[in-house]
């Protein structure tokens, strides 16, 4: 499995108010999860924001 702080463009970008967001989806032990991220390309870091199972992940991360 390829990871975020492999590749960072493994994620799905988002829009509207969470534009800055990246978001990797996969499973564990047949349970979905969801990685978000957001990139700072310039001194190639990436910061972990939340991470969870699916169910209120964007509500969750809105707050």
């Amino acid at each position: 499995m390829v990871t975020a702080a492999e590749n960072p463009d493994v994620g799905e970008r988002k829009k509207g108010d969470l534009a800055q967001l990246w978001v990797h989806k996969f499973r564990s032990q047949g349970q979905l999860y969801l990685l978000g991220y957001t990139r700072d390309d310039s001194v190639r870091l990436i910061y972990l924001e939340a991470l969870g199972p699916h169910e209120n992940f964007y509500r969750d991360l809105k707050r």
